[in-house]
């Protein structure tokens, strides 16, 4: 049995990374991160820096968000974040908010050219991420902000030296929000500048498994490396009719989000 203390440890969110870190006897740095819901991002981000700085030779990263409790309701205000009826509908017109979900996920990362000298596995290679923040340009604290993200895909498609036509499939943050979801697609189609229509794919795992919070990153980077490794893109749930504040071509609906135009 535990003691008061090693059960205390085991449960504290700044103690897990070390935790895990002592039970596999890891020696590189051990990090825990708290960005909200971009943590198993900003997680993996550091990961990857820490792997090219010659911190570590292998990192685990990801993030949890497990609660205790059995499930719990929540009072429905119309305009904030949860969504009337527990569905979080993408990119959709009839979205009105996300759902919460629980879950953890974590990637093990490598330099591609160590993971082929040992025969390991790879399922997907990570060409490069970038991290930023809106600073105070945007509506509000919990608003996004067009700049911001602009900013931060046109930096990390920098980094990793791909152009945007050639980019096939976008995992977006989707939470289903009427506002969100077109301040996301608009980011995109600005840092992509580009004429090409109907290229590329986007969707979003809250519309399958809810906003997972902490883990909501580490999921959305999962389901992008199956759908790699299975060459098929899941459709996104509870699509029937575009977003008024999105600018999809109709001819397009189909590719664009795994759903039919009608």
């Amino acid at each position: 049995t535990l003691g008061f203390f090693d059960a205390a440890n085991l449960s504290n969110k700044d103690f897990i990374c070390t935790w895990v870190s002592y039970r596999l006897n890891l020696r590189g740095p051990s990090i825990a991160v708290q960005s909200a819901c971009s943590t198993s991002l900003v997680a993996i981000h550091l990961a990857c820096r820490a792997l090219l700085t010659k911190e570590c030779d292998i990192a685990l990263a990801g993030g949890a968000a497990v609660r205790v409790g059995g499930k719990k309701g929540y009072l429905y205000r119309e305009g904030m974040f949860p969504s009337s009826d527990g569905h979080c509908r993408a990119f959709a017109a009839a979205a009105d908010g996300t759902a919460g979900g629980y879950g953890a996920g974590v990637v093990v990362l490598k330099k591609l050219k160590k993971a082929v000298a040992h025969g390991d596995h790879i399922y997907a290679v990570i060409k490069g991420s970038a991290i930023n923040n809106d600073g105070i340009q945007k509506a509000g604290f919990t608003a996004p902000g067009i700049g911001g993200q602009v900013g931060v895909i046109k930096t990390a498609r920098h980094l990793a030296r791909v152009e945007p036509e050639s980019i096939g499939y976008i995992e977006a943050h989707g939470t289903g929000t009427i506002i969100g979801d077109p301040i996301e697609m608009e980011a995109l189609t600005l840092a992509f500048n580009t004429e090409k229509r109907g290229f590329c794919a986007v969707g979003s795992v809250k519309t399958n498994i809810g906003h997972l919070d902490s883990a909501a990153g580490a999921a959305g980077i999962i389901k992008t490396i199956l759908a790699l490794k299975y060459k098929q893109i899941p459709p996104s749930l509870h699509f029937e009719k575009p977003n008024p504040g999105i600018d999809f071509a109709r001819e397009n609906l189909e590719k664009l989000t795994g759903q039919p135009s009608e």
